[in-house]
C-alpha cells in the first residue's frame, strides 16, 4: 500500500470542512430532528458505539456490522439524526482500527465518505416516497435499497480514493462480497429494532442488541481458535516442506518466505549462534520483502532484544514501540513498532534466533508465539540436516587431502561441460593435466608425509593461480587436472604456463621427517603439463582427457620435463 503525501492528507482535511458542516445543514433542512425520546437515542448510540467496537474477522476480511443500526435510527430519527450518529460511531471504529498520528487523515476521509454516503441514501429513500404507512413489504423494499447504497457507495468511495493516491486493487474481491453479504443479512436486525423501538421503547436494544453482540463475540472467539487451528496446520505443512530441503540457503528461503505469507511482516532476521566467539551472527535478513546483505554487527549474549532471547531461551512479544525502545542495542529499522523474537532450539539448546518485525502496532497476537516456537524447531532440524548434508556432498566431492576435487566429480562436469559445448552453450572446452617433476623422489628423501604436504601446498597454488578461470581436481596420486570452460587451446596454454612458471619460482616448505632434527626443509620442484581443447583435437569427453595426457607425457615428459605441451594430431 502506498504512502498518504501530505499534499493529499491536506485536500482531505480542507474537504471535510467543507462537507460536514454544509451536509449536516443540509440534512436538517430534509429532515429535522422530531421530539426525541432521549433515552431511545441514547440507547442506539450506545449499541451502535459498542457494535463499532467489536468487529469480527473471517479470514482476511474485518467485518464491522452496524449497518441494521443506523437504519434504525434513520426509520426512527430521521436523516440528521442517522448522520449524528454515523459521526459518533466513527470515533470507536478508528480506535479500533490502531489509527496513528501518521495515519489520522482517516478521519476526515471517513467522516466525508460517511457524511456523504448518509445524505445520497436518505435523499434516494425519500425520493421514493415510501414511509412506515405504506406498508411492511414497501418499507422492506426501500430499507433494501437504502442499505445496498450504503455498502456500494462506501465500497466506490474507497476504491476510487485508492486509485487515485495509485494502490490498485480490484474492484470485487472475496473479501468485498463478504462484506456485502454481512450488511445487507443484517437489514432484517434492523428493522426489527425500528418495530420494537415503537412498540416497548428502548429496551428494543436489550432485546436485539444483546444477542446479537453475544453471537458477535462467540464468532469472535470461534475465529480466534479457528485462526490458530489454521495457523497451526499451516506451520506443520512448512516444517514438512523445510524437512525436504537439503541446501540450507534453500531452507532459509523457504522459511522467510512461507513466515511471511504467515504473518504481517515487514523485517525478517535469523541469527546464528557463533559458539568459537560466543556471538549471534546474521545469517538471513529481509526488509521489506527484499533480501539484503547480511554485513550487520555480531550480537553479543545479553545484548538488545535477540541477545536476551538467546541468552534466556524464552521467547519476547512487544506490539509497540515504547514497549521495547529502552531494550534495543545495535542497529534496528526506526519504523518498526512490533516485534516478535524467538529462539530456535535443538535438543533444548539455542543454536539461532528469529527476530521478526511490523510497522504496525499489535500485529501479533499471542497466539503466535507457540506457532513460531514449533516452526523454529522444523527449522532447527531442517537446517542441521540441510548442513549435514552438505558436508556428506563435500566429503563425497572432494580430495580429503588437498580440499580440491575429487576425479568421480571432476568425471561429472566434463560430461556436463561437454554437453553444453555440443549444444552451442559455448565454443570451446579446454583441458589442462599436470604432474610434479621426479615426485617419488621426495617420497623416498624426506618422507611419504612430507610429500603430503608439498601436496598440499601445491594445490593452494593451483587455487590462487587459476582457481577462478578453472575448476581444479586432483586427478590421482601427484597428478592435477583443471577443466577450463569456453577456453581456446591458446588461452589453456597461457594458462599452463603461468602455471608451471609459478610453481618453478616457488619455494616449498616440508618437512624433513627422515632426518634426525625433522627440521622445516625449503625445495623447488617443477611440474610438466600437457593441453588439449575440443572441438579443435577431439569431439569425445573421454578421448580429450587421453589428448591431453599424451600431451604431458610425450611433449613435456619425454623432452625434459618443465615443460607445457599442447597435442597436436
Amino acid at each position: 500500500m502506498k504512502e498518504i503525501t501530505m499534499p493529499v492528507k491536506w485536500v482531505l482535511w480542507i474537504m471535510w470542512l467543507i462537507v460536514f458542516p454544509t451536509g449536516l445543514l443540509i440534512a436538517y433542512q430534509i429532515s429535522p430532528i422530531p421530539d426525541l425520546d432521549w433515552r431511545i437515542a441514547l440507547s442506539l448510540i450506545l449499541l451502535a458505539v459498542i457494535s463499532a467496537y467489536l468487529p469480527f474477522k473471517v479470514d482476511h476480511s474485518t467485518i464491522f456490522i452496524i449497518h441494521w443500526i443506523n437504519l434504525a435510527a434513520f426509520l426512527t430519527y430521521g436523516l440528521f439524526y442517522e448522520m449524528i450518529l454515523m459521526q459518533l460511531v466513527l470515533i470507536p471504529l478508528l480506535i479500533r482500527s490502531k489509527i496513528t498520528l501518521k495515519t489520522l487523515y482517516r478521519f476526515p476521509l471517513n467522516s466525508t465518505m460517511f457524511m456523504l454516503i448518509s445524505l445520497l441514501a436518505g435523499m434516494i429513500f425519500y425520493s421514493t416516497g415510501i414511509g412506515s404507512a405504506d406498508g411492511f413489504w414497501a418499507l422492506v423494499f426501500a430499507s433494501a435499497i437504502y442499505i445496498f447504497i450504503h455498502i456500494f457507495a462506501n465500497h466506490v468511495y474507497l476504491f476510487s480514493f485508492n486509485r487515485l493516491i495509485g494502490n490498485k486493487y480490484p474492484f470485487f474481491s472475496s473479501d468485498t462480497k463478504l462484506d456485502y453479504a454481512a450488511t445487507m443479512l443484517s437489514m432484517p436486525f434492523g428493522l426489527a429494532l425500528y418495530y420494537l423501538l415503537q412498540s416497548v421503547g428502548p429496551a428494543a436494544t436489550l432485546l436485539l442488541g444483546i444477542p446479537f453482540l453475544a453471537v458477535t463475540i462467540i464468532l469472535r472467539l470461534y475465529n480466534t481458535s479457528e485462526k490458530v487451528n489454521n495457523d497451526l496446520a499451516k506451520s506443520a505443512k512448512i516444517g514438512h516442506q523445510l524437512t525436504e530441503r537439503l541446501n540450507v540457503n534453500e531452507v532459509l528461503d523457504l522459511f522467510t518466505n512461507k513466515l511471511a505469507d504467515l504473518m504481517p511482516l515487514d523485517y525478517t532476521y535469523i541469527l546464528d549462534v557463533n559458539t568459537k566467539k560466543n556471538e549471534l551472527i546474521l545469517l538471513r535478513r529481509i526488509e521489506n520483502g527484499q533480501l539484503e546483505s547480511n554485513n550487520l554487527s555480531p550480537v553479543r549474549k545479553g545484548e538488545g532484544i535477540s541477545g536476551k532471547v538467546w541468552g534466556t531461551g524464552e521467547a519476547l512479544l512487544f506490539n509497540k514501540k515504547k514497549d521495547w525502545i529502552e531494550e534495543v542495542e545495535g542497529y534496528i529499522p526506526s519504523d518498526i513498532e512490533s516485534i516478535i523474537c524467538v529462539p530456535i532450539q535443538r535438543n533444548k539448546r539455542t543454536v539461532a534466533v528469529l527476530l521478526a518485525a511490523s510497522k504496525k502496532k499489535n500485529a501479533f497476537g499471542t497466539h503466535l508465539l507457540a506457532i513460531l516456537e514449533i516452526l523454529c524447531s522444523y527449522l532447527a532440524i531442517a537446517m542441521q540436516n540441510a548442513r549435514n548434508y552438505q558436508r556428506n556432498v563435500k566429503r563425497s566431492e572432494r580430495c580429503a587431502l588437498t580440499g580440491l576435487y575429487n576425479f568421480r566429480y571432476f568425471d561429472e562436469q566434463l560430461s556436463n561441460e561437454f554437453s553444453r559445448l555440443e549444444q552451442g552453450r559455448m565454443n570451446a572446452l579446454s583441458l589442462i593435466l599436470l604432474d610434479i617433476d621426479h615426485f617419488k623422489k621426495v617420497n623416498d628423501t624426506y618422507g611419504h608425509q612430507s610429500g603430503n604436504d608439498l601436496l598440499q601446498e601445491l594445490a593452494g597454488l593451483l587455487i590462487e593461480t587459476a582457481g577462478r578461470e578453472a575448476l581444479i581436481a586432483r586427478y590421482g596420486g601427484e597428478e592435477f587436472v583443471l577443466l577450463l570452460s569456453d577456453k581456446t587451446k591458446e588461452e589453456a596454454q597461457s594458462i599452463g604456463e603461468k602455471i608451471r612458471a609459478v610453481i618453478e619460482n616457488h619455494q616449498f616448505e616440508i618437512q624433513h621427517d627422515l632426518s634426525q632434527n625433522r627440521e622445516i626443509t625449503k625445495i623447488n620442484m617443477t611440474v610438466s603439463i600437457g593441453v588439449a581443447s575440443s572441438p579443435e583435437d577431439t569431439d569425445s569427453a573421454k578421448n580429450l582427457l587421453r589428448n591431453a595426457d599424451r600431451a604431458l607425457y610425450i611433449g613435456a615428459k619425454q623432452k625434459g620435463r618443465n615443460k607445457v605441451a599442447v597435442y597436436s594430431k
